[in-house]
């Protein structure tokens, strides 16, 4: 059952809404989209995150109209759109590969479902310059890298202004440096054009980095609706705790979770506390003991192993080139901001 936090003002006020919606494939066991709701409000920008075949994308594609619906609907500003032939629903598409034109020149597929009018080179321009592509209207396709077709991709889904724009996994195929930089620049040119979006992604950084609300999806259903922020720190299930990348679980009356309540400032109780990478770091005025099973680094900090009594495995961090040996028992701070107390 989804979590009742998501705003469901959007049925309200125009935008998506998605009502109990399934889709199925011939022959498979379980439907791949399993009585979804979600409202997308005008000028908002909703991530669909979840694991492959988890449902996102045939989410999207029933959405735009290249799944057909076994059961529910989706409406725009409270109008059904099932009857409404895909390139009549005003809705723009942006898959993972750009299928951009490689016979026309950037300025060319920018401007490509344009009306032929005197403003076109203006917001082809305009466009491109929103993209950070300023002055490529005459580069050909062929010379340009990964992250600039995307790019391009971007401002010709953006051209028509289209009233919903469908993004699926646009950003996967770039190494993750690219990714990230990318985006934050597609979160500012959706806010900019005041585009209402829905992006799918299993990538937890790119839904928090792009969306005002995210939705986690598994086995066709939904989990849970929130704000990113929110949905950090209030996970509403152990499922969704796991997804984003908490990596362990302690009920919060065990001695183990003493100073991990401490440092919340709550009670014990019969709820569980998650704990996510960086819960504990090495070193920070210790209030608890780990033994050292393995260190990596990576993006220039230290990732201790470390095994902590009652609580298992778990990541903590440490001091940039920090020295640690497999068997050492070092001291263990707490991070309040990686813990989560879960009431389911």
């Amino acid at each position: 059952m989804v979590n009742e936090r998501q705003d469901v003002a959007g049925s309200r006020r125009g935008g998506l809404t998605v009502a109990d919606l399934v889709v199925r494939y011939p022959g498979a066991t379980a439907p791949a989209v399993d009585g979804v709701s979600l409202d997308v409000a005008p000028g908002s920008v909703v991530a669909l995150l979840g694991p492959s075949g988890c449902g996102k994308s045939s989410l999207l594609r029933a959405v735009a109209g290249l799944e057909p619906l076994a059961a529910g609907s989706v409406c725009w500003d409270g109008t059904s759109v099932a009857d409404v032939p895909v390139h009549r629903r005003g809705f723009g598409l942006m898959f993972q590969d750009g299928q951009l034109f490689a016979h026309r020149t950037v300025g060319g597929n920018v401007a490509y479902g344009l009306p032929a009018r005197s403003g076109t080179r203006g917001r082809v321009a305009e466009l491109l310059e929103l993209v950070g592509l300023a002055g490529y209207e005459d580069r050909g396709i062929a010379t340009l890298s990964g992250g600039e077709r995307q790019r391009v991709a971007l401002a010709r889904a953006l051209a028509p202004a289209p009233r919903l724009l469908l993004l699926d996994e646009p950003l996967s195929a770039l190494d993750r440096a690219l990714r990230e930089r990318l985006a934050v620049d597609l979160r500012a040119a959706l806010v900019a054009t005041g585009t209402t979006a829905v992006f799918v992604t299993h990538d937890q950084d790119e839904a928090f980095a792009v969306a005002d609300r995210v939705a986690v999806m598994s086995a066709g259903r939904l989990l849970q609706v929130d704000a990113p922020a929110e949905l950090w720190v209030r996970p509403a299930t152990r499922e969704v705790a796991s997804f984003l990348g908490y990596e362990a679980f302690v009920p919060l009356d065990s001695p183990a979770a003493a100073p991990l309540r401490d440092a919340l400032g709550v009670p014990p109780s019969g709820a569980t506390l998650a704990l996510a990478e960086g819960a504990f770091v090495v070193g920070r005025s210790g209030v608890a003991k780990g033994v050292v099973r393995g260190v990596s680094s990576r993006r220039g900090r230290s990732e201790v192993r470390v095994d902590v009594d009652g609580i298992g495995v778990v990541t903590a961090l440490g001091p940039v080139g920090g020295r640690w040996s497999a068997g050492d028992v070092v001291e263990l701070g707490v991070e309040p901001d990686a813990l989560a107390v879960l009431d389911a």
